[in-house]
């Protein structure tokens, strides 16, 4: 048993209740007007009586009055530190000295535990609200048991008792308090039962439910705050349905088939099914009622009833006046029954529109506040509009160099509100330098320094140095995306890039420069121009070509330089949230390339690329479904006199590749007629002559397409995961193409974004229309097989 503290109990609550009577003496006169003269604390021991005094807030020569005592023994008593307070006045010619005479409780000195056999002490001591050295107070005491029961009943242990027990020692006055812990079985749920249910199936009431029973691998916790949920879950189901008056009726646990067993079962009151009835609008004069009425949207005449329906209605009705600037108002949805039928009417108190006062950045660290304010959609002095809040933040977390964008407003004088921009800034610079693989470039050493946000001014900076035995990268580019202050970009790059391919060797220096700005429609697009000039040099493994080799590498002058004058023309629509890991909106992506003809340069083409993707939320909840296309055409000139660079050709394959096919090798898919498998004949040192086959895939398509479906899912910050399936395939001749002859693949892998090293990932991809090449008899043999790619750097995920 818990011991009372003697005289007023303090209650548990800091801001306590104060006691209906307190006690304080009287003055032996009463003049026509009294002065408070000297206040004087006596009992007081552990407590300071300067903080008695000042809780007290009698001050000297006030007027004395037994209301303002009496206020201030009930803050007294508020403080939770003393069991009797009383106030004696002594009055002296015109002044009252009062001496205010208080008795502390006693304290706390011990806190011990008792009969806890499976949680330790120290874990108890993590949930303790009570501490050594505080007032002793038994409603205080009744608490802290409360707490450790539902931990108890958190854990599993749903049988969980617990006693305090206060033992004061008569010497020191302080509270040595004991916990009786009686833990009993940790309990699982053996099964889930329903009672008064007709209308719903059980199956999906218990997807409403937060407990579940246990399973094989699991499950089938106790936990009070899942049952508290439960009720709620089970009656939205209902609510949702039709059954407007459903309720859990209760629900109890009751024994199972062993003493850890439990059955829950849970009785709900179905009620009478209802439809909606008629629906209307009413005290709207901002906004038309054909307007509200968008965001109720049947099939039908006659509709049962669904609560979520009318929320959704309520909120899409809240979103049209907020893009008309109206903040403050009331949309209350009143519900008259009649029969089986509900009618709702929607009451609208309409207030006065906002404009925006002030719009506040906080959180840019390294970046300049300007690079922000001109990718806002909404400026001071504008009417609120929703649509260009949402559309400010999608700006912001399109520039790539912020981790997160919250958007708020707060109130301010009359009706106008103040927009508040809380910016996290992620670290977009990128310093490193070590060793990589592919299986395109083999094991290669890089450093590369770069930064997307150079001084703040969101300028974009790279410089690339890579060498490996295949392949060697040697690129600076610089991008500045708001020229003089206009929405203009300017970039230029220079490079130099060495890689061993399958056939050949293919090197090219040059540099680039670009120009862009924002279309006015549509909206979200953009439109560039960039002009490149490069010198291509294609030389082969050995400094002496095979008559096989040379008619595999027809048109290319192997060797020589080949001088490459082009112009792309790009169009650009982006609409998606995030930069890198999108989970809605669209990326739209057109680009044509004009080499030679008027614009110089020794080879003559045109090739058009275009990619889409669509990012839209999974039927599984926490997933996205990317959906991409790419299609491409490579073409050259009517009448030109040389062919088209076979080099440029389309070769699908790998994950890092310019045209990527998961689940196969570099360069793999080529047109079928392309795959050849070509005789070498060696002679070794007793002139025996061997026949071997080398496979060739040369050179690529004229026509290419690929689809790609990817689940995404974040696992844990900053690692995302993917689940996909490709298809692809190049054509040589209009004629060749069979949209549904695709090579397909079916993987899984993982994305993450590393600060100073960029954009790392590995997908691992089953290729289903992979062909085996055997070199001892040249037949190629369709064969599914599996294949990684390490990704690495800025590519497209």
């Amino acid at each position: 048993m818990l011991p009372a503290a003697s005289g007023a109990q303090a209650p548990a609550a800091p801001a306590a209740a104060v006691p209906d009577s307190v006690t304080v003496g009287a003055p032996a006169t009463t003049p026509t007007e009294l002065r408070v003269g000297r206040v004087s604390v006596q009992g007081n021991v552990a407590v300071d009586s300067a903080r008695v005094l000042r809780t007290f807030e009698v001050q000297s020569g006030t007027r004395f009055s037994e209301d303002m005592v009496k206020r201030g023994i009930r803050k007294l008593f508020a403080l939770g530190l003393f069991g009797d307070i009383f106030v004696d006045p002594v009055q002296h010619d015109s002044q009252v000295d009062l001496v205010i005479h208080v008795k502390e409780r006693p304290r706390i000195g011990k806190i011990a535990f008792a009969g806890n056999k499976k949680r330790e002490n120290s874990d108890l001591e993590k949930h303790m609200n009570l501490h050594v050295g505080e007032a002793f107070q038994p409603t205080l005491v009744e608490a802290q048991i409360d707490s450790l029961i539902h931990y108890y009943h958190g854990e599993g242990y749903a049988r969980a008792t617990v006693q305090a027990q206060a033992d004061t020692a008569a010497a020191t006055q302080l509270v040595t308090v004991t916990f009786k812990i009686a833990e009993g079985e940790k309990v699982k749920i053996q099964r889930i039962e329903f009672a008064g249910v007709h209308a719903i199936a059980p199956r999906r009431l218990r997807k409403a439910m937060k407990s579940h029973a246990r399973w094989a691998l699991g499950g089938g916790d106790v936990k009070d705050e899942n049952i508290a949920d439960d009720a709620t879950g089970i009656e939205a189901v209902y609510h949702k349905n039709g059954y407007r008056d459903a309720t859990v009726a209760s629900h109890d646990l009751l024994p199972g088939s062993r003493s850890d067993r439990l059955i829950y079962r849970v009785t709900v009151d179905e009620g009478r099914h209802y439809d909606f009835g008629a629906i209307s609008w009413s005290g709207n004069s901002a906004l038309p009622t054909a307007t509200l009425e968008k965001g109720w949207r049947t099939k039908g005449n006659r509709v049962q009833y669904d609560q979520s329906r009318i929320e959704r209605a309520q909120s899409a009705a809240y979103g049209e006046y907020a893009e008309k600037g109206y903040l403050y108002l009331n949309i209350e949805p009143r519900e008259a029954v009649r029969d089986s039928l509900v009618d709702v009417v929607f009451h609208v108190t309409e207030g006065l529109p906002s404009k925006v006062r002030f719009v506040n950045i906080a959180g840019n660290k390294g970046t300049r506040e300007n690079v922000i304010r001109r990718e806002i959609s909404i400026h001071e002095g504008d009417q609120f509009r929703r649509s260009a809040l949402i559309r400010t933040q999608g700006d912001i977390m399109r520039l790539g160099i912020f981790e997160d964008v919250q958007i708020d407003f707060a109130p301010v004088e009359s009706t106008d509100v103040d927009i508040n921009l809380k910016i996290k800034e992620k670290q977009v610079g990128t310093a490193s330098a070590g060793a990589g693989y592919t299986s395109q470039s083999g094991v290669t050493g890089f450093v590369e320094l770069g930064h997307n946000n150079v001084l703040g001014n969101g300028q974009s900076v790279n410089m690339h140095l890579e060498r490996g035995g295949k392949t060697s990268d040697y690129e600076l580019s610089f991008t500045e995306p708001w020229f003089r202050g206009t929405p203009t970009l300017l970039g230029f790059s220079l490079f130099n890039t060495y890689r061993e391919l399958d056939l050949y060797n293919d090197r090219r220096t040059g540099g680039s420069g670009r120009i862009g700005r924002p279309l006015p429609w549509p909206d979200y697009s953009r439109g560039s121009v960039s002009y490149r000039l490069e010198n291509v040099k294609i030389t082969a493994f050995s400094d002496t070509l095979s008559p096989e080799d040379s008619t595999v590498l027809q048109g290319v002058q192997v060797g020589k330089g080949v001088l490459t004058s082009s112009f792309d023309f790009t169009f650009s629509r982006n609409s998606t949230d995030n930069p890198f890991y999108p989970t809605r909106g669209t990326r739209l992506e057109l680009d044509s390339e004009l080499a030679g003809g008027a614009f110089g340069g020794a080879v003559n083409f045109n090739k058009h690329r275009g990619e889409g993707r669509l990012y839209l939320p999974s039927i599984l909840k926490g997933l996205t479904t990317m959906i991409k296309s790419r299609v491409a055409v490579l073409s050259g000139y009517v009448g030109q006199r040389y062919p088209v660079p076979p080099y440029e050709r389309f070769r699908l394959g790998g994950g890092t590749t310019l045209d990527p096919l998961r689940g196969y090798d570099d360069y793999e898919v080529v047109p079928r007629k392309f795959q050849d498998a070509i005789p070498v004949t060696t002679t070794d040192s007793t002139g025996v002559h061997t026949t071997s086959y080398r496979s060739v895939r040369y050179p690529g398509g004229r026509f290419m397409t690929v689809y790609t479906i990817e689940q995404q899912f974040p696992v844990v910050h900053p690692l995302h995961g993917v689940v996909f399936f490709d298809a692809g395939n190049t054509w040589d001749m209009p004629r060749e193409i069979k949209p549904f002859d695709l090579k397909m693949s079916l993987g899984l892998g993982f994305r993450m974004e590393i600060p100073l090293l960029g954009n790392i990932g590995f997908d691992y991809g089953y290729g289903f229309n992979h062909e085996e090449f055997n070199t001892a008899t040249g037949v190629y043999t369709r064969k599914g097989r599996f294949k990684g790619h390490f990704l690495i750097g800025n590519i497209g995920f």
